[in-house]
């Protein structure tokens, strides 16, 4: 019933404008739409709609992600503009400095938050 409809995810911001210079102006997300209540932007065939909020509670799980082709090369050009990806020491050698843990059956995943502190991912998973 749903198969051909397009997705849309929700993240709640608490600043709009700090929301969209990351999302749009960062990430590369593209514009949609604005209201009173929150910002839509596209990654590929998903809308993401920003709810802004007057605070929210980030949660300590990844919310939204996105699988890549080369991790590596996202990590690094997102490294290059700022972004800080997380390192979790349970992980020990199986987390590489910049930030990407590889899975014992070869998936890789990185993670980084927004301004508001929620948490993202990157992913990239073997065939």
């Amino acid at each position: 019933m749903l198969s051909s409809a397009t997705p849309m995810g929700f993240l709640l911001v608490t600043n709009r404008a700090k929301a969209r210079a990351f999302y749009e102006g960062l990430l590369g997300l593209h514009f949609v739409a604005e209201d009173d209540y929150a910002l839509v932007l596209r990654s590929g065939p998903i809308l993401l709609r920003l709810t802004t909020m007057p605070s929210i509670t980030a949660a300590d799980h990844t919310i939204f992600g996105w699988q890549v082709e080369d991790i590596g090369a996202k990590v690094a050009a997102l490294t290059a503009k700022g972004v800080i990806f997380e390192r979790y020491p349970f992980f020990g050698d199986t987390q590489a400095k910049d930030g990407i843990w590889s899975a014992p059956g070869g998936d890789k995943v990185a993670w980084f938050r927004d301004p508001d502190g929620n948490l993202l991912s990157l992913s990239q998973h073997v065939a």
